[in-house]
């Protein structure tokens, strides 16, 4: 199993001024997003991921150093989410913590939220994304024609995205190499089944019992 690249955590108060840094208009990061001239306040991030409109996740290297952000929000009908980030120092683009951070992002989706359906857009200029998406899980599902400017000519944007389905298809493809994180270890999961049937065994009282009773009975006014 290769070594991990990044880990995803909860945002901590110092990480909202990061986020507003790397996203500043003109910078690199803003640019390869396409959002280079939209406006990005600490303020208005933390609100969003308090109040739940937009989720943000943390990406940190093994050695504790934050490098970038993911989030996630709810779109469509329920089980459908659209998510985005970026790793903030260029220097870090390509090194495939970036493609490692999604990859979290769309097992905690999958594996704990229930997610039917994944969807994740990016200019048609982002070589560091298109080399991910193009390797395939996700599916191109549109192009959106001319809709960034960026040095002095249009771009298009891509739709992309994953089901359910095709998810467990790779994740069950990919399982010895990348397999997906559980937050209770399967032999716990065991170990509390195995108490329950074992207490069941010896017919202890349970709310089973007087189902009938109760349902008879009559209230006393």
């Amino acid at each position: 199993m290769p070594e991990k690249l990044c880990s995803l955590r909860w945002p901590e108060e110092s990480d909202y001024e990061l986020v507003e840094q790397w996203l500043k208009p003109l910078s690199p990061t803003a640019a390869l997003t396409g959002d280079a001239n939209e406006l990005v306040f600490a303020r208005d991030v933390r609100e969003a991921n308090e109040s739940g409109r937009v989720r943000y996740l943390m990406v940190d290297t093994p050695d504790g150093v934050t490098i970038g952000v993911v989030n996630h929000r709810r779109v469509g009908s329920a089980g459908s989410y659209a998510v985005g980030g970026a790793v903030g120092d260029p220097a870090l683009w390509g090194a495939g913590a970036g493609a490692e951070a999604f990859t979290l992002l769309v097992d905690l989706l999958f594996h704990q939220l229930n997610a039917h359906r994944v969807e994740f857009t990016t200019a048609s200029f982002n070589r560091h994304t298109m080399s991910m998406l193009t390797r395939g899980g996700f599916v191109l599902e549109g192009v959106l024609r001319d809709y960034y400017f960026l040095d002095g000519e249009y771009h298009d944007r891509t739709v992309w995205s994953i089901l359910r389905d095709e998810f467990v298809a790779g994740a069950n493809e990919h399982a010895e190499l990348m397999p997906v994180a559980d937050l209770v270890p399967e032999r716990d999961k065991v170990r509390a089944r195995t108490l329950l049937a074992k207490y069941l065994a010896a017919d202890p009282p349970t709310s089973l019992r007087g189902v009938e009773e109760r349902a008879a009975r009559r209230r006393p006014y």
